[in-house]
């Protein structure tokens, strides 16, 4: 008797085809309603199957974006104080003014107190990326999604270093890719594969893992990167406008490609998380 779970040859489920180009189930659904990827439902059958040769080079079109921006072209690497201006010059042209990003002192006492917490993506000597992840306590993080915390207004002292053997809870406080730049969505697809890569090698070089990250998503770059990354919309009504989106990422259970890779490391070494 034929399994009726199984896809015919030459074709996967959608099961298989989410999990081969590494999107999140409901980014996969919508994709297929724009007709961007096309399902055949068969005879007899309910669900719909979908191409492999139409997945596998989906898939490989993805890969093909992210490797445009390898590490001959562009550079990921810890912020320095002198990296500060040119940091805020990137978030004000994404925000909408100065007035909105975090001010240079509080930029200086993160590093001061966490010196892997702000990182920046180069070409060449120009600065054209920047994320920040902090490690926090749930609470204050909690805090900061409802609204009641500025990231600003997040307590210095409350910042934790990345402790070899620990379990912590991270909070990507801003990532900003340059606006003026044509090709502005393939390099913020850099800055978020090397920001997973910079805690993959945590996990590998000093077993720190991330128990779970939060974000709150303040501009269309930010809520597209976190929707992309598989995180999930927290329904918190006090911190939630249709330009403030709070997230949680389930490590476990997202299917993006560079979490898959995340979850793997944590795996390969054994470590309960």
């Amino acid at each position: 008797m034929q399994n009726r779970k199984k896809a015919p040859a030459g074709m996967y489920t959608a099961r298989e085809a989410i999990a081969k180009i590494g999107v999140p189930s409901t980014n996969f659904y919508k994709l297929v309603k724009a007709g961007t990827i096309k399902g055949v439902t068969l005879p007899g059958r309910k669900e719909a199957f979908y191409s492999k040769i139409e997945i596998d080079r989906y898939a490989r079109a993805i890969q093909s974006y992210i490797d445009q921006y390898n590490e001959q072209t562009l550079t990921f690497s810890l912020a320095i104080k002198e990296d500060i201006p040119e940091i805020r010059d990137i978030v004000a042209e994404a925000v909408g003014g100065y007035e909105r990003t975090i001010p240079q002192e509080i930029l200086e006492a993160w590093i001061r107190k966490n010196p892997e917490s702000i990182h920046v993506l180069h070409r060449g000597a120009e600065i054209i990326g920047y994320i920040s992840i902090l490690p926090l306590p749930l609470g204050t993080i909690m805090d900061r999604l409802a609204g009641k915390l500025m990231n600003r207004t997040i307590p210095i002292d409350d910042i934790q270093p990345f402790v070899p053997n620990k379990t912590l809870i991270l909070y990507i406080a801003e990532a900003a890719a340059k606006q003026s730049l044509p090709n502005r969505l393939r390099i913020g697809g850099k800055l978020m594969e090397e920001a997973m890569n910079f805690l993959i090698n945590l996990v590998q070089q000093q077993k720190t893992i991330a128990k779970e990250i939060y974000a709150v998503g303040t501009t269309p770059f930010g809520i597209r990167a976190c929707r992309s990354l598989g995180f999930e919309e927290l329904n918190i009504p006090e911190g939630t406008r249709a330009d403030r989106i709070p997230f949680k990422l389930n490590i476990e259970n997202s299917q993006s490609l560079l979490v898959n890779r995340y979850r793997k490391a944590i795996e390969s070494l054994q470590i309960t998380k």
